[in-house]
């Protein structure tokens, strides 16, 4: 464990809320501030959810960008200054509109092999991505720390809680795994990386020129190989993948 992973693991220990030394807060969050806004004289007018919903509705219809305080409340009938007693900030509310979409997750069935289990979950994971392309923009920037996505990591945990692995390995295979869905999932969108069609044409053809070159062996020698897996798709390929860095990481015998 690194020197962060110290330091993480002993303010959660301790009980670290507050900014003060040896403590390593940076941000505040929303997940440690009360749900109900300080009493004013004035009833509540909205709740959490009722906000979440129509940021939810705005992210669907128009993208993350279109999510702002003035159109989410016009969206409620109301002025965005009436949903700060609520919200305090936009970066607020993008961490509750995640772990709303987050709450879509459900678990695998179990099939008696915790490996395929935990691949099928994050699988899952992806689909959930891919439904609401806006929520990987979210989780690419601000962790998904909230009820739902602490869910996501329980299960993820419990799927290994069989293995004799220390508890700091197991949480890097908790990072590892939503990294590689993350990555995955951004290298889809057109322009985004290696799945797009058009980067992938040119890919090829700079892999060719390589070759041709005579300058890379070993990369020519591998790619004169018969290929393996044939008719395997991204998805198949990518489960395969999470099964082989399952493998490494969590061996049979430590």
């Amino acid at each position: 464990m690194d020197s962060s992973q110290t330091l993480f693991a002993n303010n959660v220990r301790d009980g670290c809320r507050a900014p003060s030394a040896g403590c390593a807060m940076t941000y505040r969050s929303i997940w440690l501030e009360p749900e109900e806004p300080a009493r004013t004289g004035r009833p509540a007018e909205w709740s959490r959810a009722q906000i979440t919903e129509a940021a939810l509705a705005v992210a669907d219809a128009d993208g993350l960008a279109a999510v702002t305080m003035r159109r989410v409340a016009s969206r409620l009938g109301t002025g965005a200054a009436s949903l700060y007693r609520y919200v305090a900030t936009r970066d607020d509310l993008l961490d509750l509109m995640a772990d709303a979409a987050l709450a879509a997750f459900t678990p695998a069935p179990d099939s008696g092999d915790w490996r395929d289990d935990l691949v099928a979950d994050h699988i899952g994971v992806l689909h959930l991505l891919r439904a609401r392309p806006w929520l990987l923009d979210i989780v690419r920037s601000r962790p998904a720390a909230g009820p739902n996505g602490t869910l996501v990591v329980e299960n993820t945990l419990a799927r290994m809680a069989g293995h004799p692995a220390p508890g700091a390995r197991k949480m890097e295979v908790v990072g590892t795994l939503f990294g590689m869905i993350q990555t995955y999932a951004a290298s889809e969108r057109p322009g985004g990386g290696i799945l797009d069609d058009d980067f992938l044409a040119v890919q090829v053809q700079l892999m060719r020129q390589a070759v041709a070159s005579g300058r890379y062996p070993h990369l020519a020698a591998v790619l004169a190989e018969p290929p393996t897996h044939t008719g395997e798709s991204p998805d198949d390929q990518l489960a395969r993948v999470l099964r082989l860095v399952l493998a490494g990481m969590l061996p049979e015998q430590l």
